[in-house]
Formats: C-alpha cells, structure tokens, sequence
C-alpha cells in the first residue's frame, strides 16, 4: 500500500508572510490613537484621586524655563519627517503609457519599463493599484504570446509575491485582475517548482480548504464520520462569486501544469482545493471543479487511491443540484473517482451513494437529534429532469461494463438498474432494457465456462414446455408493457445435433429470434429508436441500438440478475408493505422486474413473496386504489403464475379456501387474489405455445384445476359471501373456466355450476342490520319492518351469466349476455331453443348434487330456485327435494330474515310453477312454516312477510283457487283465520319481545324502566292489531279475486267455509284468557270491520247451480265513509244470504251467534240506532283521494293489469281516529246484521225475549232494530 506523503515546505517562514504583514499593520494602527475612549462609565463615578504637587525648579534655575517651549516652536516650524515611500494618491502616469510596444530584449530590460507599476501594488490607493493591475493584465495575459518564456519567468519572479498579496485586496476587480494574472503566467512559466509552496498556501486560505470537515483540532481517534448528507460552504472566505470562479480556473490551470512529481508534493492541498470548488455553493465553480475533478483523477489515478472517498464525497451537493447540467457533471466526476478507488475505497464510495450504515456503528449525536441519510442513487433514479435519469442509467451501465472491481458494485447497482426499466419515460426504459442486454452479453463472455452445458445442450425452464412458450415482458412494471408495445419471440432452446440430421445451414443459435436469421433479426424488432445526440454521453451508449420490440430477456442478462438478486430481494419484501404508496409502487416495480429476468429461479423465495403480497392485498396499500400499484403487483403475480411450477403455488395458496385456516377473512381474500391472477399468468403461456398443441390440454394445470373445483366446491366462502369475497371468487372461476372450459369433465361442471350460483346469490339483511335501521326503545325487532323483499334480480348480474353461458355451451362468449328469463320455458323466449335446451340439460345433470350444498346456504338454495329451469324443477325426483328444503329455511330454526326471505321464495317458486298440484305443495309448506315455532320465537316481520308476498300471488287471475281452495286443508287459509281469530296474540308477541329484549341487553324484566315495559306492551299490540288486519285483508282479497273458484270447491268440501265463518265470527265475543295477565282485550273496532266485511261476502257466495240461473252475485267492497251514522239510516238488505256449504249450526249456536254479535255492537260505545242530525267525526283519508277500501287491489277494476303492490288499506285503516273507526263498525255489523237477520230470525226472537225477562234494553232495542231494517221484524 502507498503511504501518505509528508509535506514540508522549503521556506517555512514564507507560510506566514501574510501573518506577520498583518501584525505589523495592526501595530502601526495602535500607535496612532492619541486618546482612549472610557468605555465603563462607572469609573467616572470613582473618587478622584489627590493630584500630588509637582516639584518645582530652583528659582535660581528659571532662567532654563524657556527652553522647553523653544522647542516645541522649533519642531513646529520644522518640515514635516518624509517617510520612507512617498503615497501615492492618482495613478501616475508609467512605461506602459508612455511607450505602445516595450522593448523585450532582455528581460532586466522588461523589468525596469514595468517595475513603477509593480511598486504601485502596494501602494494604499485602490485607483492605483487598480491601474496597475489593469496594466500588467494588458501585457501578462491579453499579449503574453508575444513574450519570450525567459522574460514570463523574471516577472513571475518579480510578481508572485506582489500579486499573491492582491488576493486578498478589498477591492474585488483587484482581486480578479491579481488572479488572471497569476493564471496566465503559470500556464507560460516554464517552471512552476519555486512559485508552488506561496502558491498552494495562498489558495488553500483563499478557498478555506485547510479544515473543510472541521475536525483537524481533534484528535484523530476523537473524530466523528464525514456527513453524508449534501454539504457546502455557506460562507466562503472569498465572498465574490467572479473572483471565486476565476480562482476555479487558476487551480485547473496550475494542476495541469504540475508534474506527477509536484502534485505528490502538494497532493492534500491540491484534493483540498477540488473538494472546496465542487462544495463550493455557486453552480458555475460546481461546474468547473467537476470538470477540474475529472481531468484530475484520470491523469494522477495511482496517488489518488485514499483520495477518492473525499473527492466523491465533495460531490454529494452537486448530485442534488437544481441544474440539471451540473447533475449529469457530477456523475462524470463521481465515475472519474471510481477509476481511482479501484478494488479499495469504490465500495465505500457506493455507501456513501447509498446512505449504507454499519448497523452496529451508531454515531454520538444520533442520541441526541435527528439524524438522516440521503440516498443519491435512488435520487437519481427518480430524478425529475429525463435527461439526468437516461445518462444516470447509462452510466451505471457503464460502471458493470468499464469498473475492474465491479463483482463488488454489480449488487448494488442491479436493482438500480432494474428500476430504470420502470421509467415513466417509455423511450428510456426501452433503453435500459438494450443496456440490460449489453450486459448480459458482456456476462456470458465472461462467464462462459459456466453458461457453456446450458447453452450446448438446450437446457431450458419447464414453463417454456420445450421452448415453445413465451411471456411478453413486462415493461414499466406493466403487464405486456401495455398496449403500445410489441413483442417478438426467439428461438427455443435446443441441444446440439449430434446425429447430424441438420445441414449446418439450418442449425441457429440460442438468442436469434424465431423463423428469423441474423441478416433478420433488426428487421424483426423493427427500426431503431434515434435516442438525443450528447456530448457527455459514454462510448458505451453511443453505438447502442434501441429497438421498439422487446424479445425475451438473453440468457446472460438473466443469469446476471439472478446472480445479484437474492442480495436485495428480502430488502424489497418489506417495502411491499411500507406504509407510503410511492415506496409501495417502487418496490412492487422493482419485484416486477426481477421476477421478469428471474423467471423460475424465483422459487427460492416463494413462501416470503406471496406472505409479502398477501400483506399488500390486504392491507391499506391495496385499500389506497392506486392504479399503479395495482398495474404493478398484478403483473407480478401474473408473472409468478406463468414461470412457477402451478402445483408449487396452489400448495402455498389452498389454505385460503379452508374454512378452518388461521388466516382472517383479508387475508384468505388476498390470497385467493394472488391465486386468481397467478393463474391467469399461466393461462396465456399456455395460449402462447406455437404451434398450438391441442394434447396439452391443461398442462401443467392438470393437477391442479381439479383440486381447486373442489376446494372451491366445499369452501365456506361460498356460504356466506362478502362483496370482497365474492369478487374474488369471480376472478378465480373465470381465470380458467373461459380458457380450459373444454377440458373439463361432467363432475366439475356440476361443482362449478354450484359456485357460480352460490356467487350471485344475495344473502337476506341481517336482523341486526334492521334493527339498527329501525329499531326502537325495548324493540327487538325493527318496528316497521321491511315486508317488500323483492325477488333478486340475477338475471342482471352479467359474471353469473357469463358463467352459464360458458358451462353451458362449453366456449367463450361471442355475443352480448342473454338474459337469464330464457331459463323459464316461456313462449317469448330470447334465447333459441338449443341454447335453452343445453341449459336444461346442464341443470339436469347437476341439480342433485347442487341440492346437496344447498342445504347449507339458503341464498344458494334461492338463487338455484330463481334459475334452474322450470322443466328440470317439476321433475318428480325433485319436486320433493325442493320443498323439503324450502320447508327447511322457512321453519321456526331458521333466522327470521331468512324466513322472510323463504316466503317471497317460495312465491317466486309458485308463480313460475305451472302445475297447480305443486303451487298447492309450495303454499302448504309456506303455510306449515307460519305455524311451526315456539312462542319466543314468534316473529312479526316473518309474519308480514308472508302475508305480503301471498297477497302478491292471489293478486293473479284464478290464482287464489290454487293456492286456497283447491284442496282441503289449506295451510294458508288455516294460519290466516286462526291469526285473525286469535284475541290474545298481543300477550305471544309480548312474551316474543321480552324474550328478545332480554336477550340482546342482558338484562331482566326487573331492571328495566318503566318507559321500556310500557313501550314493549303497546308494540306488541299494535304489532298484534297489524297482523290481523292482514290477515283479514288478504283472506277478503283471495275471496273477492276467485269468488266463484273457491266457493265451488267449498261447495265439494264445505269444511273449509264453516271454519271460516266460525273463526272470524269468534271475535265478536271475548274468549277467556288461557296466558298471563288472566284478561283478554276486547276485540278493536277495526278488527271487527274485518270480521264483518268477511262474513258478509262469505254469506253471498254462491252455489254453481244458482250461478247458472242468476249470475254470479258479488257483494260491494266495504269503503270507510266520513259520514257512517248516517249510512246506516240507509242500509238495506242483500237478496239471499246463504251460510257456507255444510255449515248448519244448531239452535243454541245460533242463539249464541246472535247474543254476540249483538254484544260487539255494543262494545263499540255508540248510541246506536244513530241520531241521524248528530255530528260526526270524518274518516281521515290522508294526502290521498283514493278510497280506502277493505279487501281491495287496483288489479280489479275494469282495464287494470294485475299488480304486486304491498298491502295499502290496512295502514290507511288504522291511522283513522277512534270514533271514525266505531261508527264504520257499527256500519259494517249493521250490514252483516241484516244477513244473519234473515238467516236466524228466530234466533233473534229468542234472544229478544231473553233479553227482555233480564232487563237488558239496550240489546233489546238493538236486535230490534236491526230485525226492523232487514225487514223481517214481526
């Protein structure tokens, strides 16, 4: 190793001559103050001190008093004392002026015409020592080409001292003309070795280079490390920025000058003095000491070996200029530095670049304050000028191909590299790719021994299938690189033809591209790209030519890359998830590229890759939706799909489909992402094989396809999906069913038949879900609930669509998605009949062991009955499978929104059924499902529901004949009267409601206030009232809808019309109580205008025998009148009221009829008969001008369609007023009573006079009076 050279210089009292000239002018200046200032007042304060008397002379001595003052006479009249130089004040006129040429004979000749200038250097005057300058400058620097080299080196003898001391003038033209003068005359002196140690020392002043970290006072183990961070000095010795460049251009000049031998000499100053002008914070001397730097290094390389740290340190602020120019010079001198640092201190150099740390080395103020690094080459790399980024590309290209000790650098500089092929620029990463290639060329001659079996025998990766696959690279971290880019294949890799079966003319060559010779292969990639002519540009990059078309990556730029990959590779897992986006999308780039140029040796790392992209799909960088990041990680796991073994990832990535994996639901979510894309990377090598090979089928997916069908099969995913999920699941079943759909067998159509289904159903909204939109105090349940769940429209869900289209027909889609409705064998099908006929059979096939999952998940169970075909449903095989299931999801186990949900099913079901046996199954299992439960679980919304969505069906034409009266025992119509008959079902939906309430607060009844047990009773009341009146609403509707439907079949099986009649006329009396509290509520007013419509219309049902000889009679709907007092004045009887067709009750049934219907009307607390001039209150018809009409749909009026609508009148109903809703009673039994006056006038009779032996008028004058407006009074 070389040691440092010692300095001692040959004068060593010429190093302080500026010193010592500035001691002695300070002392001069102290001498010439006559008086000093007090400066501390309190000595003015002070006593004064007692002034002693002076001695006095001998009065005999008086005569020698004078002499004194003669002299101070004496020296006042005497002329002032000449000092040694006269001072000069104008410039006096010289040689120089006097004389155009000066004769140059000799050089003492020369001397003597320009000494009087050389002395007015020192003179005191700035205008004279300017002149001077300005003199000499004329003759030493503007005509120094016309003197001889004997007479340049007496005036550099007789000048340096003089000038060197004017480089410290106040002046600054002085200063600048000093040092043009001294420029030139070390340019034309022919030796330099007598002017070096004034020279050296005075500019290392001038520059302040002496100490420029500032630890030359410290001892040397005390020394802290050099700041990385970009340094400058703020405040130079040499304020003016002229006078600083022209010094910039002295020391250029006198390093150029210098032999080997003197810079050795001088070699701390002269690094010295470079560092200080490249820190120096003006950008023109920036630009000067790189240049300077440059010519430096290259021409004293060996000497500047423990240089060239501090030389490449001294350029950290010019690496972060704000010029663009002085950027693209600092990269020039720090490549210069590296040729100087070879195979010893380059590495520390790149440190420095890359703000590396020893870990275990901490600096002291690190305790203390903040301290951060820099790191240039990442600065660089995403500089924001193109030039700077290009040639920084370029130069690190540069670096692997020309740095000897570049096996130390090559890992530090490939993912730096890398991430140029990632420029937003596309035309420099083009350019990077072609340097990638440079050297991977320059790798495979240097490493030929090793790459020599791989190339002579055709070794080739596995995901090639024999070299006939290819991936288009991913350029810019794009898959593809986008839609601008072109790709073009190259020749597979073969072995050599050791038989000779091959002229040699046909034999090729591993990297030439394919069907194309290497006359071809520019042709092929089509026509260079002209990249900016550059006069700083390397020799390397000169002659590069960048093609627009992107080959795969040659075998030696992979090699290069795997080699030096796995030194940052874990580094770059953690930023995947790094909390900043841009360091987010900078990782994922650079992942991107080395899987690119990696291709499968990228399994060695495969289990922390797919845990560092699980992170990134579920967490906040996915969740940030940048498109880059996106663009970037997705062709990153596309790549992983198309190089790696399928059954290597689908062994990391199937856990996500388990339901007993460790993984939270964003996780497996995530993992199913990276498995969706993985396979769609893999897909497309598999498209990309040339020729195509129709017997690979799958390929390597073969193995793998099958197990995934099944795990999605069985995955819990499917049961209760989230939109996440279910998006997911989506992209999986559609990465390979559109591509490999051909290939796969009956079984896994059927399980991906299950999934697509299982994928488009809806879950119903959870209980907690509505209670949190409409729950109330002490409510368990919203207190409206929701009772419109609209069948799902899937038909416009286009992924399930597309699904079927692509099970079915076994081919990608062509055309725009059919719609779903060509399922259903309708006459106005879309869809022609061989699509629809090879979707029947695709159901058929499937639909048993579809039934067999759907158990488990009743939105799969709905979405299977929405859209399997009619024909495949009505199957006698499946008819009972399908109700079971319905039965199933609509009991009392079920949750209550999925019971709900299991209604509208189930007339969804009825509605596309056209046999009337299965509708009459269908509402038998809906009606068994109302009935079933225990008392706590007794479920208003459920109720609703079922009501609503039945009334929707017998809003049909004839269908009320088929759901209620078609055969006996209907559990519909069974559940209707027995809701509406029971008087204390207010009391079950109490006990429902505390059951709830305590078990969603925790709390017992004993705890709670007393405004929640009040609200508690009045919703269970009013829930109880609502549901009646539905019920009797959707009873009257049925029975007005197929009035002459049903009554025919209640004709052939009367005992549906008697329990009718006998449960809806059970509400007139109060039922004793049979739960807690021991009392049962009167029946409401409403519920008796319910009771009372009924009964009538099911009075005037007519026999089919009748029919035919009068006509169908149907009784007028009920409407709610203002004025009902005074309509009953002017009720009349209807012709004929006839009871239910084996109904005939006995005479003390009649009695008791009568007594309590009487009773109801007096519970109603009216003065019956009515006053016909009182006042009464009007019914309220609120912002409508519609009716409000019992029992009644707009379907049945004259010219009305069939409608859906949800039950109207019954809100409408009981938002009237009290006493409205009392006299429209008293209307509606007034009516009745003419009826049942017709029908059982002795019974009324009877019970008159009853009523007459106790006294009772009020029933007497009641009875009375409705027997004497129905006319049969005797």
């Amino acid at each position: 190793q070389q040691q440092k050279p010692q300095y001692f210089p040959p004068f060593p009292g010429m190093a302080d001559m500026d010193e010592i000239w500035s001691e002695m002018q300070r002392e001069q200046k102290t001498k010439s103050f006559a008086k000093t200032k007090v400066s501390d007042l309190s000595l003015l304060q002070r006593e004064k001190k007692t002034k002693k008397v002076a001695k006095r002379m001998d009065s005999s001595l008086n005569w020698m008093s004078g002499w004194a003052k003669l002299k101070t006479e004496q020296e006042q009249l005497r002329p002032a004392e000449v000092e040694p130089a006269m001072a000069v004040v104008e410039p006096p006129t010289t040689m120089v002026d006097a004389l155009e040429e000066l004769p140059t004979g000799t050089p003492e000749i020369f001397l003597a015409y320009i000494q009087r200038d050389i002395n007015c250097l020192a003179e005191e005057s700035l205008s004279v020592r300017l002149t001077s300058l300005q003199k000499l400058q004329r003759l030493l620097v503007q005509q120094v080409e016309s003197l001889a080299t004997d007479i340049i080196d007496a005036v550099m003898d007789a000048l340096l001292k003089p000038l060197l001391k004017r480089m410290k003038d106040r002046s600054e033209k002085c200063r600048e003309c000093a040092v043009k003068i001294l420029r030139s005359l070390v340019e034309n002196t022919s030796d330099l070795s007598a002017a070096l140690p004034y020279i050296f020392p005075s500019l290392v002043g001038r520059l302040g280079s002496e100490d420029l970290d500032g630890v030359a006072h410290l001892p040397e183990i005390m020394r802290p490390d050099p700041e990385q961070k970009p340094t400058e000095i703020a405040q130079p010795v040499e304020e003016s920025e002229e006078v600083r460049l022209q010094l910039g251009h002295f020391v250029a000049a006198l390093l150029l000058r210098c032999s080997p031998t003197q810079i050795y000499a001088y070699i701390d100053e002269a690094t010295g003095l470079i560092r200080a002008q490249a820190m120096d914070p003006f950008h023109e001397v920036k630009a000067l000491a790189c240049e300077t730097m440059i010519s430096f290094c290259y021409n004293h390389t060996e000497m500047l070996l423990h240089f060239a740290l501090p030389l490449a340190r001294s350029l950290t602020s010019s690496l972060t200029h704000n010029h663009a120019k002085i950027r693209i010079a600092a990269l020039r001198a720090v490549t210069a530095c590296l040729w100087c640092g070879v195979w010893k201190h380059n590495f520390e150099i790149f440190q420095v670049l890359m703000a590396w740390q020893d870990p275990n080395k901490v600096p002291i103020k690190a305790f203390y304050e903040g301290v951060t690094n820099v790191n240039y080459m990442s600065t660089l790399s995403f500089d924001r000028h193109p030039a700077v980024r290009r040639f920084w590309f370029e130069t690190l290209a540069h670096w692997m191909l020309r740095c000897v000790d570049k096996v130390d650098l090559e890992p530090y500089i490939a993912p730096y590299l890398l991430t140029g092929l990632c420029d937003e620029n596309e035309e420099i990463a083009l350019e990077v790719f072609w340097l990638i290639e440079k050297i991977g060329e320059a790798y495979e001659a240097e490493k030929e021994e090793d790459l020599r079996k791989t190339k002579q025998y055709g070794f080739d990766y596995t995901w090639t299938y024999g070299g006939r696959a290819s991936v288009p690279f991913p350029l810019q971290g794009i898959w593809a690189g986008g839609d601008r880019l072109d790709h073009v294949r190259k020749t597979g890799a073969r072995g050599p033809d050791f038989l000779g079966h091959k002229a040699l003319t046909e034999h090729h060559h591993r990297e030439l591209l394919d069907d194309a010779g290497e006359e071809e292969e520019e042709e092929r990639l089509g026509a260079p790209l002209e990249l900016p002519r550059r006069d700083y540009c390397w020799p390397d990059s000169r002659g590069l030519d960048v093609f627009p078309r992107l080959p795969r990556p040659r075998l030696g730029s992979r090699s290069w890359v795997r080699t030096h990959s796995r030194r940052y590779i874990k580094a770059t897992f953690n930023d995947v998830v790094d909390f900043r986006d841009c360091t987010a999308l900078n990782a994922g780039r650079l992942l991107c590229m080395s899987v690119a140029y990696t291709e499968e040796g990228v399994t060695e790392w495969l289990q922390p890759m797919l845990a560092a992209l699980t992170k990134f799909y579920s967490g906040r960088a996915w969740a940030a939706g940048d498109t880059r990041a996106m663009q970037t990680y997705g062709a990153v796991c596309k790549l992983l799909g198309a190089f790696l073994e399928p059954s290597a990832l689908w062994a990391q990535l199937k856990a996500a489909l388990d339901a007993e994996c460790a993984m939270d639901l964003d996780q497996r979510i995530a993992s199913m992402r990276i498995l969706a894309m993985s396979l769609e990377g893999h897909v497309e090598v598999l498209q990309s094989i040339q020729p195509p090979d129709p017997e690979l089928k799958m390929g390597q997916l073969e193995p793998v396809i099958p197990e995934l069908i099944e795990a999605m099969h069985n995955s819990d995913l499917l049961l209760s999906p989230t939109p996440e999920s279910r998006e997911v699941m989506w992209t999986v079943l559609f990465s390979f069913l559109e591509p490999l759909g051909a290939f796969l067998t009956e079984m896994q159509v059927s399980k991906l038949l299950f999934v697509s289904l299982a994928l488009a159903s809806k879950a119903p909204e959870p209980a907690s879900e509505q209670r949190r939109k409409g729950r109330t105090l002490g409510a368990a349940e919203p207190a409206e609930p929701s009772v419109e769940i609209e069948d799902e429209d899937l038909s416009a869900d286009a992924s399930l669509s597309r699904a079927l289209e692509l099970l079915a027909r076994g081919q990608p889609c062509r055309t725009s998605l059919d719609s779903l409705d060509s399922l259903d064998d309708e006459a106005d099908n879309a869809v022609s009949g061989g699509d629809n006929a090879t979707r029947v059979t695709l159901f058929q096939r499937a639909f048993g062991q579809i039934m067999e999952r759907a158990e488990e998940s009743f939105q799969v169970f709905q979405s299977v009955v929405q859209l399997t075909p009619v024909a495949v449903l009505l199957q006698e095989q499946h008819q009972s499978l399908v109700l079971e299931r319905l039965a199933s999801f609509g009991g009392a186990l079920a949750a209550p929104e999925t019971r709900c949900a299991a209604q509208a099913l189930g007339v969804t079901l009825a509605f596309r059924a056209e046999s009337e046996d299965f509708v009459w199954q269908v509402f038998q299992v809906l009606g068994a499902a109302q009935m079933s439960g225990s008392l706590r679980g007794l479920s208003f919304p459920v109720a609703m529901a079922g009501l609503h969505h039945w009334r929707r069906f017998v809003t049909q034409p004839g269908a009320a004949k088929v759901a209620l009266g078609f055969k006996e025992g209907s559990k519909v119509v069974q559940w209707m009267s027995e809701t509406f008959a029971d008087q204390e079902l207010y009391k079950k939906y109490y006990t429902a409601m505390e059951h709830a309430e305590k078990v969603l607060t925790g709390a017992d009844q004993e705890d709670w206030v007393l405004e929640k047990a009040r609200h508690i009773r009045v919703e269970s009341e009013r829930r109880a009232t609502v549901v009646r009146c539905n019920a009797a609403s959707c009873a009257l509707l049925a029975l007005r809808m197929d009035a002459d439907d049903v009554a025919a079949a209640w004709v052939e099986r009367g005992a549906a019309g008697s329990a009718l009649f006998q449960c809806f006329s059970s509400v007139f009396a109060t039922k004793p109580h049979t739960m807690e509290p021991p009392f049962v509520k009167p029946t409401p007013p409403e519920l008796l205008l319910y009771a009372a419509e009924f009964l009538h219309l099911l009075l005037h049902l007519k026999e089919p025998a009748e029919e035919e000889q009068a006509g169908p009679l149907r009784s007028a709907p009920f409407k709610l009148l203002d004025d009902a007092a005074r309509a009953i004045h002017q009720v009349k009887p209807d012709k004929s009221p006839s009871l239910p067709s084996g109904f005939r009750p006995s005479r003390a049934e009649e009695e008791q009829l009568v007594s309590d219907f009487i009773g109801a009307m007096l519970q109603l607390n009216l003065s019956l008969p009515p006053d016909p001039k009182a006042k009464f209150a009007p019914a309220s018809l609120e912002d409508s001008a519609k009716d409000v009409i019992l029992g009644w749909d707009a379907s049945m009026e004259p010219g009305t369609k069939s409608s859906s609508s949800t039950i109207s009148e019954v809100p409408r109903v009981l938002s009237q007023s009290s006493e409205c809703l009392r006299w429209n009673a008293a209307l509606a039994l007034y009516i009745l009573g003419m009826d049942l006056s017709q029908l059982f006038q002795d019974a009324f009779e009877s019970c008159i006079a009853r009523w007459r032996k106790r006294q009772e008028q009020g029933k007497v004058l009641l009875a009375q009076d409705v027997l004497h407006r129905s006319g049969v009074a005797k």
